[in-house]
């Protein structure tokens, strides 16, 4: 059974935007690691290199989803890893992001660093947010295609439950009876049998020359 094309559709809008807004993301985060490393504390950077990661790594895997044949398992199974991943990172990120010290050189130094950790607070939630809703409408289209999997093998066993019941009806029954009877025979079948070989055999006598008999 082949799968919806709208569905595919979605699912291909889904993946092209969560893609495009990581690959942005990634390019964002090189620039700010690159102007704030000397400025950034140690624990800023390292959430910024996870955040890095986890966002190249799922520019990497949703276009492999996408060249690849569908498979609902798959999918939910690469979709529970990027879950597990971005969740996991963004949350360690909200806890952590009040202990953040930023440079305290000048008022708009520390006005830009806690304006920078708001922003990539935000942004660190809108990937799974897609996920999310991508998972939620893969739970429901696996639900439904399972459903409709499932009829045509209904139907069959309801086939299948019709001919028993035919087969062990008395009507049927009592045909397959008939047909099972042998048929009747006379007691005088046999007499006129050898009546008729003894009349054959005298007119083949009869016929034959005497030498031969």
């Amino acid at each position: 059974m082949e799968h919806s094309a709208l569905f595919l559709k979605l699912r291909l809008a889904v993946f092209s935007l969560t893609t495009l807004i990581c690959l942005i993301w990634v390019i964002l985060l090189s620039c700010v690691l690159f102007l704030r490393w000397d400025v950034s504390s140690l624990s800023e950077r390292s959430f910024l290199l996870l955040f890095l990661g986890i966002d190249t790594l799922t520019t990497i895997m949703l276009p492999v989803l996408l060249l690849v044949k569908f498979r609902t398992w798959l999918d939910g199974a690469r979709l529970l890893l990027l879950l597990i991943f971005h969740i996991g990172i963004a949350a360690s990120f909200v806890v952590w992001n009040p202990t953040i010290p930023c440079p305290d050189d000048t008022p708009d130094d520390q006005g830009v660093c806690q304006l920078l950790n708001v922003y990539i607070l935000i942004a660190s939630w809108v990937p799974p947010s897609l996920l999310i809703l991508y998972g939620v409408g893969l739970s429901s289209y696996t639900w439904r295609y399972a459903c409709q999997l499932r009829r045509p093998l209904s139907a069959i066993e309801g086939t299948r439950g019709v001919r028993s019941s035919l087969w062990g009806s008395p009507g049927f029954s009592g045909h397959l009876s008939y047909l099972e009877d042998p048929l009747p025979t006379s007691p005088d079948t046999g007499g006129l049998d050898s009546h008729r070989e003894s009349r054959r055999k005298s007119r083949l006598e009869k016929r034959l020359p005497e030498h031969v008999i």
